[in-house]
């Protein structure tokens, strides 16, 4: 058997049970998929947290390094030593590249389990038309999962940045 099917035979059980908590299917449905977009949002979350933990000083030396190229760049620029300038920019523009593809690569780890979630959704109800509430419209599962993840993201935003107290550098507490 495929290890991804073996996989999400395991992980059945526990993805489908929120589609059964309801006697309505269509309502169940809905339910249940907006309940695997929050779990998918914070495990996502929880391995973009992990994954910012291990990666933290590496990521602190490229910005550091930017940094200090940057600024020796723009102090050899206005001594007038151009070789100087274009060495030192040159490493500022090296640092930022990795940086900002690790802060990337950072940030398209909190996706991973949408693309599981997908991938169970077509195993289990990829012939399924599924129907939008009070219509007769009928639509697959990934044309209403999608927009109802990034929903599921927006939301825990908002929710995240409303909620997080601020830290000493950010100044007072929000009135």
């Amino acid at each position: 058997m495929d290890p991804v099917y073996w996989l999400l035979a395991q992980a059945d059980p526990f993805l489908i049970a929120p589609y059964r908590w309801l006697s309505d299917p269509v309502i169940g449905w809905w339910l249940g998929s907006a309940v695997l977009c929050l779990w998918c949002t914070i495990l996502g979350e929880a391995t973009l947290a992990l994954v910012k933990r291990i990666n933290r000083a590496h990521l602190e030396r490229q910005l550091e390094q930017m940094s200090q190229g940057q600024t020796r760049s723009w102090e050899a620029l206005k001594a007038g030593d151009r070789l100087a300038y274009k060495g030192f920019n040159n490493q500022a523009n090296e640092s930022f590249g990795k940086s900002f593809f690790l802060q990337l690569a950072m940030g398209s780890s909190s996706l991973w389990p949408a693309f599981v979630a997908m991938a169970w959704l077509q195993w289990r109800f990829g012939q399924v038309s599924v129907p939008f509430p009070g219509t007769q419209l009928g639509m697959s599962y990934a044309t209403a999962f999608i927009p109802m993840y990034i929903i599921m993201r927006v939301l825990w935003a908002l929710a995240h940045k409303h909620l997080r107290r601020p830290t000493v550098a950010e100044g007072s507490p929000r009135k």
